[in-house]
């Protein structure tokens, strides 16, 4: 995560919350490192990643055991995911969704 996200005021620094996906699933992140550039999930690091990795391979922009590169976003439509603190008290949204 960039430092100019991660400076502002309300990026969580160093500390576990809950992540609702824009697909309706929800599960626990955190962000550690120098900085809180880290952004992961919480519990298992994988669960971040096979729900990023099953965004890509729902859309055919990536085959299942494939890496993900620069092209494989580019044929998602989407490079970036967004987080968005909610009015739930820990919570945050998490967008990687594309136009269809």
């Amino acid at each position: 995560v960039p430092s100019d996200t991660t400076r502002k005021k309300d990026y969580p620094q160093k500390e576990e919350f809950v992540v609702i996906t824009d697909d309706g699933y929800k599960f626990n992140c955190k962000t550690s490192g120098d900085y809180s550039k880290n952004f992961r999930s919480a519990d298992d690091l994988k669960i971040l990643g096979r729900w990023i990795k099953g965004r890509l391979e729902n859309r055919k922009a990536l085959k299942t055991g494939e890496k993900v590169s620069d092209e494989t976003l580019k044929n998602y439509g989407r490079n970036h995911i967004q987080l968005t603190k909610t009015k739930i008290p820990n919570t945050w949204y998490l967008d990687f969704g594309v136009k269809k």
